[in-house]
């Protein structure tokens, strides 16, 4: 039987150069994400279920699904200079999965080439530099309307993690989560009545100009760095929404209104709903590992984690 042996939830951040050696802000987020790295070097998983969110990239608004579960190979977009081509996969798991959530009343998309974008690849990269254990990504629309409700996304993520326990193969799997908390980004929906026709057509189907999309969008990121652009962060969002993750008290989660959020918290706080899913398939308790509102890297970088065993030889 397969065993869920680790949760690790993280923001992430494409103004985040993946170094754990920094100094002033950030370095707090760093220092934890390096702890857990060892962690999970010493847990050395058999499988790395992730989910995460998707930035137009792959997904578009001609074909949106709540959620997809790549059951087979495994392409990094490589956007913000994170890794481009084929990630390794366990094949026959995933479509094991699938079918297994199917039978627990969801009925997710699923892809047997599915591409990825930094909202998934950079915990995998930062946790596991030498990617070479097996990924299955989820991807949880986050910035696309109408996003699954925060509850919905829960109940997913506790049937994938019932769908992995009872996989037949002696698995020992970590589940990763990669969103940002409280972070305001520019608006993408074809429902904005206020974009051009040409950002609207992109929205719908970008697949033939998402390389010169992600170029522009790679150029703007350069230039805000190189002018110290900080971004808004509503830290007291971010503990508050920490605090719940790690009391056990998941309702106010939940139930929370996402117009609510987005008000509070920003647009980019939507992306939480993979932490959510990702706790749902844990379905235990977790712990903070650190925070910190990282104005230049544009979100709260948050860090949780919990894990059931210390290392594959104890």
């Amino acid at each position: 039987m397969a065993q869920i042996i680790g949760y690790v939830a993280m923001s992430h951040s494409p103004f985040w150069d993946e170094s754990f050696d920094i100094t002033g802000p950030g370095s707090k987020f760093a220092a934890g994400a390096a702890l857990i790295k060892e962690k999970v070097q010493d847990l050395n998983p058999d499988l790395i279920v992730i989910f995460g969110p998707d930035h137009m990239r792959n997904f578009f608004f001609d074909l949106m699904p709540a959620f997809c579960i790549g059951a087979g190979e495994v392409v990094s977009f490589g956007d913000y200079g994170g890794h481009k081509g084929h990630l390794p996969h366990m094949g026959g798991i995933g479509r094991k999965i699938v079918d297994s959530v199917r039978g627990r009343n969801f009925d997710p998309a699923f892809s047997l080439r599915m591409g990825i974008d930094h909202g998934i690849v950079q915990p995998y990269e930062v946790l596991l530099p030498e990617m070479t254990t097996p990924v299955l990504p989820i991807m949880v629309d986050c910035g696309a309307e109408p996003r699954p409700s925060m509850r919905r996304a829960h109940e997913f993520g506790r049937a994938v993690g019932e769908s992995i326990r009872a996989l037949d193969e002696d698995l020992r799997v970590l589940v990763i989560s990669s969103g940002g908390l409280s972070h305001w980004v520019k608006a993408a929906s074809p429902y904005d009545e206020s974009i051009d026709d040409q950002t609207r057509e992109f929205l719908i189907d970008g697949r033939d100009t998402v390389v010169e999309y992600n170029a522009a969008r790679e150029a703007g990121l350069a230039e805000r760095i190189a002018a110290g652009h900080e971004g808004d962060i509503n830290e007291e969002w971010d503990r508050w929404f920490l605090d719940k993750m790690t009391s056990g008290d998941l309702e106010p989660l939940l139930a929370m209104d996402t117009e609510e959020m987005e008000r509070i918290a920003g647009n980019g706080a939507h992306e939480v709903r993979t932490w959510i899913a990702g706790l749902g398939a844990w379905n235990g308790p977790v712990e903070t590992v650190a925070y910190e509102p990282v104005h230049r890297w544009v979100t709260g970088m948050g860090l949780v984690a919990a894990f059931t065993e210390s290392t594959r030889n104890d």
